[in-house]
């Protein structure tokens, strides 16, 4: 949530102009939320590439000589750690859409660049 935060944050200016021009708050809300969940999907994309290195990784450095670790990962996970990753997603972009709703019109007049 931070750095939807500080998105929005950097682009008050740019989201301020588009409520001067006539964009709805609903319009506005989709513009954001686009990117967000486009940038959200490329990285459950990437997740599933590093993560299974990772994986790799952290089981042959970390399992000792006399065990041995479960060296494989079940689809379910993949499944799981998607699902609960576009659950926050929407919790975020939900949790933002009230603060995009709250930007006043007339910052997009005020600072000068």
């Amino acid at each position: 949530m931070p750095i939807n935060t500080i998105n929005i944050g950097e682009r008050i200016r740019e989201l301020a102009t588009l409520k001067v021009l006539g964009f709805y708050d609903g319009e506005v809300s989709s513009y954001v939320f686009r990117e967000n969940i486009i940038l959200t999907i490329i990285g459950i994309i990437c997740g599933y590439f590093f993560g299974n290195i990772l994986h790799k990784i952290v089981i042959n450095t970390v399992e000792p000589d006399l065990g041995m670790f479960g060296r494989e990962v079940f689809v379910m996970s993949y499944l799981y750690a998607t699902l609960i990753t576009l659950l926050f997603a929407i919790l975020i972009n939900i949790s933002m859409h009230h603060k995009l709703k709250k930007i006043d019109m007339s910052t997009s007049m005020k600072s000068v660049e």
